[in-house]
């Protein structure tokens, strides 16, 4: 809470040259916070405080802010302050004291946010360290109603209400990741470290971001760029024990001085390496992976405009369980039949085939220009490039190619224009263009193929007191060319698609006492098929399938009804949500329940299929503080998916999922500061409600896991270091789970304990007045 109001130390200066500075507290202690953030809502810039805890602000126009103060292991806060001279605040901050708080579930006016009645959950400050380490899938499966759908232990693709791959729009750094996302084994190529905050968007979000996000949205969001002049930044590691797995990952920044004002850089890197992942009984033989990545970006920003350049790059190699591959449909069916796989058991960090190589290179530059009636108009233009080897086993062959190599060069531009508000109305105009060209080499699955796409928008908000109410429309028009060889007559035939279709939106939010709100949103979408669905022919191995595709598929249309009620009082917190969801059209990879032989090996069969379905659930998340210390939460995903075309249940749908925990503050103890600990148990249900004889294995039984985490920060001379230690599976528990497409051969991981070490440091340079 704010505790200290000092006067203002400085005299009026030119209207646009005020100072706001000040430093930061622990509220208990007194104790300075170093690097802590403070941020200027309306002016979209910050500070991180120097060692000292101090900040400054320079080049404010006079005026009224809202001004948001937070640093890790701590309640973040939100302050309005009238600025019309110089002058100094200090923050005195309380530590964080439940699990949850860190996890603030959006039901307020965000500028990032399209919709305010969609509820938005983000992960940031104690528990993003808790995942540190992890992949963008894994991260997220502490939001209610997000799960994973998974190929062994490395690859995650995170699931939101039961859809994934391309219902899902990822955007990463304010770019829509356009990569081979369509694979059920191609996890989104992002480095997690590069994000200061990661933000679900649930239930359809077409209308500002693109015609696919029937399910909902993820944003990957780094921190803002610094505005004081100096240099800060973090460096991470993180080491664990089942697949012996290590992490280093740094990030430094900084801003020049008044001879280069508005000028500021960043540099990020991030390298893992892992060996083979451990059951309860034995090793799963080539499931090590290792990952290379960086990224480097400049930005300049003056009160009325700015620009950026960045630039990513992501490299990783995945190695794919060799108890996959089968060479006789003999031995595949006696794979699947074995509770253990015969492959060798033992540890190694070597890769050997079949394994994926993936390279995924992002070049961004975006702009922003506000005009003298207060309208602003953004533009993004992105140029992304992803490169995937698949290599499959071929023993003694000495073949140095891959079995299927992919190159998809994207490229985005993405313009919206925010007009001036007219009273309590509010709206802004935008479009989104589109061009992909993808290349194939070696090995038949999909064929090369180019894509152009377009859409435009507009949302309108009204508002007033305690309602909010909103509206969207929007067209888009996709078109698709395959360039394919007809294996009857040698000759390349090329098939067109073209779909078009509009997206309606509609929704209202109403605060019902100032901690207690309600949200309903009712809106339609539509997503065109992609090339796979389409065009596939072939192996895919590292998803163990031989995948057939359809050309006579059409588009996928969504009726999406969504509500939810939102609290957060001084003991509870909490949110409800439910939704409905009617797909007609929807489109799955079903199995045929038959095995094919071909010259790379045997291979269970599936195929691309279109049925109206229906998926409701629940989500929840509650937390309740029994003291300041000890916080209990509760979380619950509740899935119900309907196949209408036969009646029956839809497969391949996530198993209700229920979550416990409880936290306890220790407060400080001698050099420890900040101690906490943490218990939580995971229950993962038996996913009954499948069809009948629908799948080569039934769904495993239910499962429950136990997990443990401890966390603290201490100081090294000067130095602010926070450790965080956590057990996942501490009973070694021996399970399957039906979202993993490795099920028919191996259990999952057991016990794993890892060990997070986060480093903050900057030396922020003070302007002279």
């Amino acid at each position: 809470m704010l505790v200290v109001f000092l006067p203002a130390i400085g005299m009026a200066q030119h209207t646009c040259s005020i100072s706001f500075g000040g430093k930061v507290y622990d509220a208990e202690s007194k104790a300075i916070l170093p690097f802590a953030n403070v941020y200027v809502r309306e002016l979209n810039r910050g500070s991180a405080a120097d060692r000292n805890g101090s900040f400054s602000i320079d080049s404010i126009c006079a005026g009224n802010y809202t001004v948001v103060c937070s640093f890790v292991g701590y309640q973040s806060i939100t302050y309005s302050v009238a600025i019309q001279r110089n002058v100094t605040y200090d923050f005195s901050l309380r530590p964080e004291v439940t699990s949850l708080k860190e996890i603030e579930v959006v039901g307020k006016k965000e500028e990032e946010q399209a919709l305010v009645s969609q509820s938005k959950t983000e992960i940031k400050g104690e528990d993003l360290i808790k995942v540190r380490g992890a992949t963008l899938g894994e991260s997220l499966t502490s939001v209610p109603g997000v799960y994973t759908l998974q190929s062994g232990p490395s690859i995650f693709k995170p699931v939101i209400h039961g859809l994934h791959s391309n219902r899902i729009l990822i955007f990463n750094n304010g770019v829509r990741q356009e990569g081979q996302q369509w694979g059920s084994e191609h996890a989104p190529e992002i480095d997690p470290f590069i994000a200061t905050k990661l933000s679900v968007i649930k239930g359809a979000s077409s209308i500002r971001y693109g015609s696919d996000a029937i399910a909902g949205v993820i944003l990957v969001e780094p921190a803002s760029f610094p505005d004081s002049p100096g240099i800060s930044g973090e460096f991470n590691t993180v080491a664990a024990s089942n697949n012996r797995m290590g992490v280093v990952s740094g990030i430094t920044q900084g801003a020049f001085d008044r001879k280069l004002s508005g000028l500021s850089w960043r540099v990020q890197g991030t390298y893992r390496r892992a060996g083979n992942s451990k059951t309860p009984n034995y090793y799963m033989e080539n499931t090590g992976f290792e990952e290379a990545n960086f990224s480097t970006a400049l930005s300049y920003k003056r009160k009325n405009y700015g620009g950026a350049l960045y630039y990513s790059e992501f490299n990783t190699k995945l190695g794919i369980f060799s108890g996959t591959h089968a060479e006789s449909i003999s031995d595949i069916t006696a794979a699947i039949s074995r509770p253990e796989p015969i492959t060798p058991s033992y540890f190694s960090y070597s890769i050997d085939r079949p394994y994926q190589q993936v390279k995924h290179d992002l070049f961004k530059a975006n702009g922003f220009l506000i005009f003298n009636n207060e309208s602003r108009l953004d533009v993004v233009f992105a140029r992304q490039q992803n490169e995937r080897s698949e290599y499959d086993y071929v023993p003694l062959s000495g073949r140095q190619n891959p079995e299927l190599y992919l190159r998809l060069v994207s490229h985005t531009l993405d313009v919206t224009y925010k007009h001036k508000a007219m009273g309590n109305y509010s709206g802004s105009f935008g479009f989104n263009g589109i061009t992909q060209g993808n290349v194939r080499q070696y090995e038949m699955l999909i064929p090369n193929f180019r894509n152009y796409g377009g859409g435009a928008f507009y949302i309108g908000k009204w508002t007033k007191d305690r309602l909010t109410l909103e509206a969207g429309l929007r067209y888009d028009y996709r078109w698709l060319r395959a360039y394919a060889l007809d294996n009857n007559t040698a000759q390349v035939v090329t098939p067109t698609w073209t779909f078009q279709n509009f997206t309606e939106t509609i929704g209202a939010q109403y605060y019902i006492r100032p901690n207690l709100s309600w949200a309903v949103n009712i809106g339609t979408a539509w997503r065109a098929p992609t090339i796979n669905e389409l065009m596939s022919q072939g192996v895919h191995q590292s998803a163990v399938a031989y995948e057939i595709g359809n050309p006579d598929l059409h588009s996928e249309r969504a009726y999406n009804f969504s509500t939810s009620l939102h609290y957060d009082g001084d003991r509870w917190h909490g949110e409800l949500g439910l939704y409905n969801n009617i797909i007609d059209g929807y489109i799955f990879l079903k199995p045929d329940l038959q095995y094919i032989h071909t010259v790379r090996g045997s291979y269970p069969t599936f195929t691309y299929t279109q049925v109206n379905a229906r998926f409701r659930g629940v989500d929840l998340s509650a937390t309740y503080k029994l003291t300041d210390s000890l916080a209990f939460t509760t979380k619950m995903s509740l899935l119900y998916a309907w196949n209408n075309t036969i009646h029956d249940y839809l497969q391949l749908i996530p198993a209700n999922r229920f979550e416990n925990s409880i936290r306890y503050g220790l407060g400080d103890h001698g050099f420890l500061k900040q101690l906490f600990m943490a218990a939580t148990g995971i229950y993962v249900g038996h996913q009954g409600r499948v069809p009948a004889n629908s799948d080569y294995v039934d769904p495993p039984p239910a499962y429950f896991l136990l997990n443990a985490n401890v966390g603290f920060s201490l100081h090294v001379g000067r130095q602010p270091m926070m450790f965080n230690v956590s057990a996942n599976n501490l009973l070694n528990e021996v399970y399957r789970d039906y979202m993993d497409r490795f099920r028919y051969f191996t259990d999952e991981p057991g016990r794993n304990f890892t060990v997070r070490v986060r480093i903050p440091f900057g030396m922020t340079k003070q302007q002279s007045k």
